[in-house]
């Protein structure tokens, strides 16, 4: 801030600005517009914000600054003023000594101001906070006052800031100002090194006891004009934030594994300038942010408390394996406080296809299958599946069968010809898909014998163990679907027979729902439904069995996404 200038006598201050200052004043203007567009925190460095009014605000609004005097006996001495944007007219006249938030004394008035009479506008700062500077443009005057007995000036905590007053010894009074306004150009004026509750800006009747301020009767005696302002506040306090909930920051809903789209709610409460943003970061790196409403025209530009926010984390954008998490909350000064939770681990990706799959012909039709499962699994694998296919690719395969995650399994194919043996896992999250399978060739030569299982049990259905029906007459299939929660069963088989259908659903190694029903088949055709839970539809592997007449069976095992709706 330099120091107050003298004005020019009022002829040489009536005269138009030459036109090359008029051009410094309009380039001011366009400049102090720009950096208005800029939100107020990032032009504050971490631990303080600015707060913003008329000229520097952007729509040139003022939230901030109230107007008060302390002459309640004769309001009528001052008037107050509060045009944003500014209306000055660059002749330092009497717009200018009215534009932006001013005051001024009242003309025509029959007494003078009694001692310790003021009036002016005032800033407090937002608990939590200290002012420690302001940057403004503003215009201080007093005419006609003979004693100098009023002093317009910037006040905080109730002293006069050095100097920004208007005081000499020159009787006819002094005008004095900073910044474009009243069309002479220049810089605005800077004041650091405050700490403050309060600044005032105004004017002050500092008139001994016994005796009173000139107040205007042809000419205004005395004004406080500000035009525009940062006020600088020192924010050391950092935002609050509380436990967070939800399946984030907890065990992982998949057997301890973490996957798809999970959520963390969290809230947090600031005391200062409030709460501007709440992060959810995943290895460092953001992925949501809640962004509270901050106006950086109010002394308080953001709320204190944000309120229960949750933000979302898709795991599928992450590797599967470790991850962690951390929510930021940020104040309107870039104060920042933490919450890290423990490492997470997400398994959204099935297993890999088995490590040397191969089978051995044990007689016949029947083969016995084994692999070894994959190393360096995140989640452990917990079961297998197999599924025989015409080795042409063109026929019907035979149903999905459940087997030890890591084999052997006893493999009987239809009949003689080659035949394509699948096998895919399923691990300890759930995670599974048929795409994922290792394949190898099974091949029965023709004219082999084809029994090879007690019961005569053959892929996709169930010949007769004895009680008098040809295989051609007695066999059962199954077929499954999966409608949303509706598991729906197929049977078809001899004209008629009661029909035991069951079903186990597992998830890893813990039963999770089981249900049965017994029905007739009616033209050799049957169907029953079961309902499912949501977990049991989404994530279960599923084994469906018949019975016919407590004969003949036939089992499968339908897997989650291995059928469509």
């Amino acid at each position: 801030m330099g120091n107050p200038e003298a004005a020019a006598a009022d002829n040489d201050r009536a005269k138009p600005a030459a036109p090359l200052k008029r051009q410094a004043i309009a380039l001011a203007f366009v400049l102090a517009g720009l950096l208005s567009l800029f939100p107020s925190s990032a032009l504050a460095t971490t631990g303080t914000y600015e707060v913003s009014t008329c000229n520097y605000a952007p729509e040139a609004v003022n939230n901030s600054w109230t107007w008060a005097t302390t002459d309640p006996s004769q309001p009528d001495h001052y008037v107050e003023h509060a045009d944003c944007p500014d209306r000055v007219g660059g002749d330092g006249g009497r717009r200018d000594q009215e534009g932006g938030l001013s005051t001024t004394d009242a003309l025509g008035l029959s007494s003078g101001a009694p001692p310790g009479a003021s009036a002016g506008w005032t800033f407090s700062a937002a608990p939590g906070t200290t002012i420690t500077g302001i940057t403004y443009e503003r215009y201080f005057g007093h005419e006609s006052d003979p004693d100098n007995y009023w002093t317009p000036a910037l006040r905080a905590n109730g002293a006069i800031v050095p100097g920004e007053s208007c005081l000499d010894s020159v009787q006819n009074g002094e005008t004095c100002f900073v910044g474009g306004p009243p069309g002479e150009g220049g810089q605005p004026g800077t004041v650091t090194g405050l700490s403050a509750q309060e600044l005032a800006l105004g004017i002050v009747c500092r008139a001994p006891t016994g005796e009173e301020c000139v107040t205007g009767a042809t000419l205004h005696a005395v004004w406080a004009a500000m035009y525009g302002a940062r006020v600088t506040l020192s924010d050391p306090t950092p935002p609050t934030l509380n436990t967070p909930s939800g399946a984030l920051w907890g065990p992982g809903e998949a057997d301890g594994f973490h996957k798809a789209t999970e959520t963390a709610t969290v809230s947090a409460q600031d005391v200062g300038g409030g709460v501007q943003s709440i992060a959810l970061e995943a290895d460092g790196h953001p992925v949501e942010t809640y962004n509270a409403s901050c106006n950086f025209t109010f002394a308080q530009p953001c709320p204190s408390s944000t309120g229960a926010q949750t933000l979302t984390l898709p795991t599928t954008e992450l590797s599967d394996g470790m991850h962690t998490l951390t929510l930021v909350a940020t104040d309107a000064a870039g104060n920042q406080s933490t919450v890290a939770s423990e490492q997470i681990t997400v398994a959204n990706n099935p297993p890999p296809a088995p490590v040397g799959l191969a089978a051995t012909q044990a007689g016949g039709s029947t083969f016995t299958a084994t692999w070894n499962d994959p190393s360096g699994q995140v989640a452990p694998i917990t079961a297998a599946t197999y599924q025989v296919c015409p080795a042409t690719g063109s026929g019907p395969c035979g149903a999905p069968t459940a087997a030890p995650a890591a084999g052997p399994a006893t493999v009987t194919v239809p009949g003689p010809g080659a035949w394509s043996l699948a096998v895919w896992l399923t691990n300890a999250a759930g995670d599974v898909s048929a795409a994922t399978a290792g394949h190898t060739l099974l091949t029965v030569p023709a004219g082999s014998a084809t029994g090879g299982e007690s019961g005569g049990r053959r892929s996709g259905g169930v010949s007769s163990a004895g009680n008098g029906s040809s295989a051609a007459t007695a066999t059962i299939h199954l077929r499954e679907t999966l409608r949303g929660r509706a598991l729906v069963v197929h049977v078809t088989g001899p004209a008629t027979g009661a029909v035991r259908v069951s079903f186990t659903g597992r998830l890893g190694h813990r039963t999770v729902a089981q249900g049965a029903k017994t029905a007739a088949l009616k033209h050799g055709r049957l169907a029953l439904t079961f309902d499912l839970g949501p977990r049991t539809a989404a994530y279960a592997v599923i084994r469906v069995s018949a019975r016919l007449d407590h004969h003949l069976a036939v089992e499968t095992t339908l897997h989650r996404h291995a059928t469509s709706a």
